[in-house]
């Protein structure tokens, strides 16, 4: 194909230099075709290669160890070089490929930074490929495989609190809000979706975008306890709560201690594990009032701990995946990833922003408030 592109160069060289003494009008109309068949010809041809970031790791990152550049890993891979060896040494055999094709082998350092970058940024997976010099299909399939292994590990990461853990969490939210007996806060955000699954009118919540349910469980440190993900966006938060298997563990018994809860907001339903505050009608008596004050004074906790995940994990703020059960495995290892900053205390404060998606339904509790949760309501707000 190269030898046929010289053939009409040089052919169109000898007509050229033929009408060299004719008018111009002449010259630039073969001029013109010569460019046409050249382009034409380059058009047919197969490259042998395209263009692409080479050596990435050995001319970026390494330098990044280097401690005038240390901060440029942390900010463009949103976890210090430390936590990222932490969580490597983590998932190593998990990512250890022993095949030969092309994805095959991959090394497993080399495939947690392609699932880091893709995770905390907003970058295409075909703008990663070219950075770390692979196909698209297989970043594709490092993400999902890092984000498996991540998922793996998720039963030591993401763990309901001990009997003893849960006093201690109360003891710390009491000091702050003096409501005894306080182990966690729930709420709900949406992850924003490129587009309906399947077309689904489901996926939009009220704000009129596509989303994904994300429902989490907090203590008072911003660590997750519980997470529960995948209902469309149109999905009622207590519906997404009462289909959850912290409802038919907490509805048991099996999860908390005699005289303890968590904090909801208005969407859920009173239970007796779970408290809410009284809705404001314009009624509202000084202790109720009081009792609202001091429950959304630590239940922000929540709202935070979703600022930091989204902050910090940008990916979250819209998924262009195609398939649920892979945005479900991306979310999940997000969530794992913010409990090892937390542990780790990775700068938790630099990352929080504003979540804009929690509440986009706007929903009011649409289940029946359970007796023995407003029994239990009605105790705590009477306390001075």
């Amino acid at each position: 194909m190269v030898d046929n592109m010289a053939d009409f160069s040089t052919f169109h060289r000898m007509l050229i230099d033929f009408f060299a003494d004719d008018d111009e009008d002449r010259m630039f109309q073969f001029r013109e075709i010569q460019r046409s068949d050249e382009a034409m010809v380059l058009k047919n041809t197969k490259r042998e290669s395209v263009p692409n970031v080479t050596n990435y790791i050995d001319n970026v990152i390494n330098v990044m160890r280097l401690p005038q550049h240390v901060d440029d890993f942390q900010y463009h891979y949103r976890v210090s070089r430390h936590l990222f060896d932490i969580i490597l040494g983590e998932l190593y055999d998990s990512l250890l490929r022993k095949g030969k094709g092309t994805h095959e082998t991959v090394t497993p350092d080399k495939q947690l930074l392609v699932g880091l970058c893709y995770l905390a940024n907003n970058q295409s997976m075909r703008e990663v490929a070219h950075i770390f010099d692979l196909s698209k299909s297989t970043v594709h399939k490092i993400v999902l495989d890092v984000c498996g292994a991540l998922g793996q590990i998720g039963d030591r990461v993401i763990r309901w609190p001990s009997m003893e853990r849960q006093r201690e969490i109360a003891r710390n939210v009491e000091q702050v809000c003096h409501i005894p007996g306080v182990v966690g806060f729930i709420d709900g955000t949406h992850i924003r979706l490129s587009f309906a699954l399947g077309h689904d009118n489901d996926f939009y919540n009220r704000k009129g975008f596509p989303s994904i349910q994300l429902q989490i469980v907090v203590d008072d440190q911003m660590m997750i306890t519980n997470v529960y993900t995948g209902w469309p966006g149109c999905t009622h938060d207590a519906r997404v709560l009462r289909n959850s298997s912290l409802f038919q563990r907490a509805e048991a018994g099996e999860l908390f201690l005699q005289n303890h809860h968590i904090f909801g907001d208005s969407a859920y339903p009173l239970r007796n594990w779970l408290i809410t505050p009284f809705k404001n009608f314009g009624h509202l008596t000084p202790q109720q009032k009081r009792f609202n004050q001091r429950l959304s004074s630590v239940r922000v906790t929540v709202e935070r701990a979703f600022g930091h995940l989204k902050g910090r994990f940008r990916r979250l703020r819209e998924v262009p995946l195609h398939n649920a059960e892979e945005i479900c495995k991306l979310i999940y290892a997000a969530c794992i990833l913010h409990n090892f900053c937390i542990v780790h205390e990775e700068d938790v404060e630099e990352y929080i922003q504003a979540d804009e998606n929690i509440h986009p339904n706007h929903d009011q509790n649409i289940f029946q408030n359970g007796h023995d949760g407003v029994v239990r309501r009605l105790q705590l707000v009477n306390l001075p």
